[in-house]
């Protein structure tokens, strides 16, 4: 059931002048805040977001955890993801959209899921950057607001270009504060591939061996590989994605939490009541409180 009360942005909608821009966008962070004042309550988008900013202070709010906003800091958001913001009038930087269809048109299908950032199991959603770090981002970044204020022939892979050069950057300094020696290329893909099964199947609440059947390993295999790359086994990774969709639903939709529980494949609502406190701390209804 689709949150009633929470929108779903589309790139379309920050253009809204034109409605050219289907599958990229590219602002200085101040034009867009300026531009754009609905995005300060919570909301959702169907895009990929990389915002570098580079001066004010504030929160940023990604599904219930609230982040502190300081300069040369790099936050990411995936699709789906709810967030919203309140920044302090001097905020500055940069913020781009693109679609997974933009950036995959010239990449592998699997490109994006070398980034670790992008991957809802293993990373913080924000990067702190250096001196020397936040200007070598800056001089992509205004090649590509070059670009994509012109008007040149295939510009759009001149952009897919840059973006990926972005991309692999913000890859290097993530891995460098984050060192991954023990995770391999193929376990990322794994981790990517098990974040797309337990979304389309966490309400369904199938066994472990039914996700590690649809990877092609053995249940013993595969906590002992999510044990290893998420500190979780994969019960207690379905458990996590379970409570953030009941929060997302207790906050930004008009369902009883009668209906939440049965939207979540729960018809008793004390066992759903426990499960819910046991892993939130806060009852149902403590939580749709506190968050109002």
């Amino acid at each position: 059931m689709p949150d009633k009360h929470l929108p779903i942005f589309r790139i379309q909608d920050f253009d809204a002048q034109t409605r050219r821009e289907q599958y990229f966008y590219l602002n200085s962070f101040a034009n867009h805040l300026r531009e754009h004042q609905f995005i300060q309550k919570p909301h959702k988008h169907n895009f990929y977001i990389v915002l570098l900013l580079t001066s004010g202070s504030g929160t940023h709010t990604i599904d219930f955890n609230t982040y502190p906003v300081q300069p040369r800091t790099v936050y990411f958001l995936r699709p789906g993801q709810v967030h919203s913001w309140q920044f302090t009038a001097d905020a500055a930087g940069y913020i781009i959209f693109f679609t997974s269809e933009f950036y995959l048109w010239g990449h592998p299908q699997n490109k994006l899921y070398d980034f670790p950032f992008f991957n809802a199991l293993l990373s913080r959603p924000l990067l702190q950057v250096t001196e020397a770090e936040e200007a070598q981002l800056l001089t992509v970044i205004k090649s590509i607001e070059g670009e994509h204020a012109g008007r040149q022939s295939k510009k759009e892979d001149i952009i897919r270009d840059y973006l990926d050069i972005l991309l692999i950057l913000l890859s290097r300094i993530y891995e460098a504060q984050h060192p991954r020696e023990q995770v391999s290329s193929g376990e990322f893909l794994q981790l990517q591939n098990l974040e797309n099964l337990i979304d389309q199947h966490y309400k369904a609440h199938q066994p472990v061996s039914f996700y590690a059947e649809q990877l092609h390993m053995t249940a013993k295999q595969l906590n002992e590989s999510s044990k290893r790359t998420t500190g979780k086994t994969i019960t207690e990774l379905i458990q996590n994605r379970v409570v953030l969709e009941a929060q997302r639903l207790l906050v930004h939709s008009p369902l009883t939490i009668t209906q939440v529980a049965a939207e979540l494949g729960y018809f008793d609502n004390s066992y759903f009541s426990r499960f819910f406190k046991k892993h939130a701390g806060q009852t149902p209804e403590q939580f749709r409180l506190l968050h109002q």
